[in-house]
């Protein structure tokens, strides 16, 4: 996964290893919960939480294909019913209510 390039070898590991760490404790505190934890990740429609950070984040951890398949594609579809819901005016309807 890059660990072998001569240039880039050690940066690389050290990044691979920090983020495998990182992401090791959150399991631990997550623990079954991991496959929600990952669907509310890939949803929130903020720039760096899509499919493709989820899928990374779910293969450096070790789940399994099934449940990161199933977790990113719920978690895709949870952020167009979001983004749908703000370009409706949804949002905005609701703050005018409250405010």
């Amino acid at each position: 996964m890059g660990s072998d390039k001569k240039i880039i070898g050690k940066l690389f590991t050290a990044i691979l290893e920090k983020g495998t760490k990182a992401g090791q404790k959150i399991q631990e505190k997550a623990g079954k919960g991991f496959f929600i934890a990952l669907l509310l990740f890939v949803g929130i429609p903020l720039p760096g939480t899509g499919a493709w950070t989820g899928t990374l984040a779910a293969s450096l951890l070790g789940l399994s294909f099934k449940e990161t398949v199933i977790s990113v594609i719920l978690g895709v579809l949870l952020a167009g019913l979001i983004m749908m819901a703000g370009s409706f005016g949804l949002f905005s309807a609701l703050f005018a209510i409250s405010g």
